[in-house]
């Protein structure tokens, strides 16, 4: 994902910086470093958040579709 397809769909998904920090889990430095280019965006990243926007999906929706994986993948460990 180009950085400026990075800055695009975060101003589509309606996300914050600390959004996208809550969201994947990641530090300040890290979204920093996706928005100027200088480390490239996970592709795991990229897709949720093209997929977010194409599909309009809020970041209500995606939290806690986030959260049940998480006590869906505890429950299976």
């Amino acid at each position: 994902m180009k950085t400026s397809e990075y800055k695009a769909a975060v101003a589509v998904t309606g996300l914050s910086a600390a959004g996208v920090q809550k969201l994947f889990g990641v530090d300040q430095t890290t979204t920093r470093r996706w928005a100027s280019g200088e480390t490239e965006v996970p592709r795991a990243v990229g897709l949720c958040l093209l997929l977010m926007a194409s599909a309009n999906v809020s970041v209500a929706q995606a939290e806690i579709l986030a959260d049940d994986t998480d006590v869906r993948l505890a429950r299976i460990a």
